[in-house]
């Protein structure tokens, strides 16, 4: 989808702060040379532990450049500071990556190579784009480079997938995207089988990216991240879709994507981006039963039929009938 003090002074005098301390000077004593080499020789050797055993300070708390990306849950998220690239686990489901990005401009220049690869309408699944048939791709559908997605997300498999291809054809890669790449790897999302998955959520902002528009924003990216890590939801969501529905009703959900740039011959991805739209997707601007070809009663049947039959678990406990 479209960031000790100090322990207490211990006093003489019973802790009276007007109590003076008297320094007495040792008496002066000879000191044998040896002693004195021996003393300069320890002082070294500590001074060389003392920089090769010093642990490495700590990065910032979700800060990109750190080895592991901390817990955080949905109001935690949408609460983080945007001026800078973060990256978290979801708290309610760890194998959920979420990254946050200060403007749309550092998302796009990360993420929107990768989306041409993976579900863009038109995009080749075999070949990574260079920078001038990327822009050239973008702008022939009449998108904004910036404004490709709002939000993105990627199974580890997608990732995977799209760096091996890179590397092989030696596509010349944004520093943005081989950072991505850098921390992937660490976080174990580009070692194969991992069922891991990354999505991503805007900066604060004024006008649409107000708090209504992340918070739908996230829920829709976060109802992706459990459909590529959680078995129950995934198979869930293939049977509400191909049985619930009408083929009508499909149709109408897939027209609809295809207008906003998807693959609509991807059938995974139809289906999984459908449900996240008719059911989790609260924030109006974003989308509406006409837009899919249905009106509202039919739209809250269903949506209310998919939540009555989810299964048990954060998102279910989330999502409002």
């Amino acid at each position: 989808m479209t960031g000790r003090r100090p322990p207490w002074l211990h006093l003489p005098g019973g802790g009276d702060p007007d109590a003076t301390f008297v320094i007495r000077r040792p008496p002066r004593r000879r000191v044998p040379q040896s002693a004195i080499l021996g003393g300069i020789v320890l002082a070294v050797l500590f001074a060389v532990l003392v920089v090769f055993l010093r642990p490495p300070a700590s990065a910032p708390v979700g800060d990109m450049t750190s080895l592991e990306a901390p817990l955080a849950g949905e109001s935690a998220l949408l609460g983080v500071d945007t001026s800078r690239v973060s990256l978290w686990r979801f708290a309610d489901d760890p194998a959920i990556l979420v990254m946050i990005f200060p403007s749309l401009h550092e998302q796009a220049m990360t993420l929107d190579r990768i989306a041409e690869f993976v579900e863009r309408a038109g995009g080749p699944r075999d070949r990574v784009l260079d920078d001038a048939s990327l822009r050239a791709a973008i702008a022939a559908t009449g998108d904004s480079f910036d404004t490709v997605y709002y939000g993105h997300d990627y199974r580890a498999a997608d990732l995977q997938r799209f760096f091996s291809i890179a590397s092989a054809d030696q596509v010349a890669l944004d520093p943005e995207e081989l950072l991505l790449k850098d921390e992937m790897q660490q976080l174990g999302l580009l070692t194969p089988g991992d069922v891991g998955a990354l999505i991503t959520m805007p900066p604060k902002g004024g006008g649409l990216m107000d708090a209504s528009a992340r918070a739908t924003i996230l829920r829709h990216e976060l109802s992706h991240g459990l459909y590529f890590t959680d078995m129950a939801y995934n198979s869930y969501v293939r049977q509400f879709w191909q049985n619930s529905m009408t083929e009508g009703q499909r149709a109408g959900m897939r027209n609809f994507l295809v207008s906003e740039g998807y693959d609509g011959t991807n059938k995974d991805l139809m289906r999984n981006e459908g449900i996240a739209y008719l059911v989790h997707t609260a924030d109006r601007r974003f989308f509406t039963a006409q837009v899919a070809g249905m009106d509202d009663a039919t739209a809250r049947e269903l949506r209310d039929s998919f939540i009555a039959g989810m299964p048990a678990g954060w998102l279910r406990a989330r999502t409002a009938p």
